[in-house]
């Protein structure tokens, strides 16, 4: 009967540790539920940034300004934007590059402008007179029609650089964001794919253990009722 009492006491113990150890199995799951939660907040989020992120893809800035307006933010004196944030989603960032932008913009306007008032203030030749000495015939030369072949010609040189420009800033934008934003977004991804794997695991073992106490129970009340009897 003592050697009863004290499986059943051993069994009590090895129950309330059981219950212990669930506890603890029960918290570190909720932790790792909320740490799912947020890595799943911060993908939706990451992939309304990418979308949102279009605006960047789309300014019409050169490869030389893009660097050096992240330069200018690394190194700011007062409050400097981190090394490893200069490739995330941050509105200070598009906001610095939209006023990067808009300088560019307002700095090509003021060329063009210069480019047309120099055209149309350009003293014009006097015309060619070639006089014969045989025939006093005058040849004059058409510098109206000169003038606005130089004019298109130079207009044409504009358009083509401002769509090199053009392609190699979108280009530059998308190699960007394949080496920064996509491996950013790979590493989210494993690591949520492992926290998975790690609650699967744990799902289990808090399975077995439930099991383990299952028994346990029965075979402390089947005792109770033997001892009882």
């Amino acid at each position: 009967m003592q050697s009863k009492i004290d499986e059943t006491d051993s069994l009590k113990i090895c129950i309330a540790r059981l219950e212990v150890e669930n506890a603890e199995l029960r918290k570190k799951f909720a932790e790792i539920k909320a740490r799912n939660a947020e890595l799943k907040a911060r993908i939706a989020k990451l992939e309304d940034n990418q979308t949102q992120n279009e605006l960047i893809k789309n300014q019409i800035l050169p490869k030389s300004l893009v660097k050096r307006a992240c330069e200018r933010l690394l190194h700011h004196f007062k409050d400097s934007v981190p090394l490893e944030s200069i490739s995330r989603k941050s509105e200070r960032i598009e906001s610095y590059l939209r006023h990067t932008l808009e300088i560019y913009e307002n700095s090509l306007n003021r060329r063009r402008k210069n480019m047309v008032q120099e055209k149309v203030l350009r003293p014009r030749s006097w015309p060619e007179c070639n006089v014969s000495p045989a025939l006093p015939t005058i040849h004059v030369t058409d510098n109206g029609t000169q003038t606005i072949n130089i004019t298109c010609d130079h207009e044409e040189e504009n358009n083509r650089w401002v769509i090199n420009e053009l392609k190699v800033f979108c280009q530059h934008f998308l190699d960007y964001n394949k080496r920064t934003f996509e491996k950013f977004m790979q590493d989210i991804e494993r690591e949520y794919r492992e926290q998975i794997s790690t609650n699967k695991k744990l799902r289990c073992e808090n399975e077995d253990l439930k099991m383990q106490l299952q028994e346990a129970e029965k075979k402390l009340a089947s005792m109770k009722s033997d001892s009882s009897h």
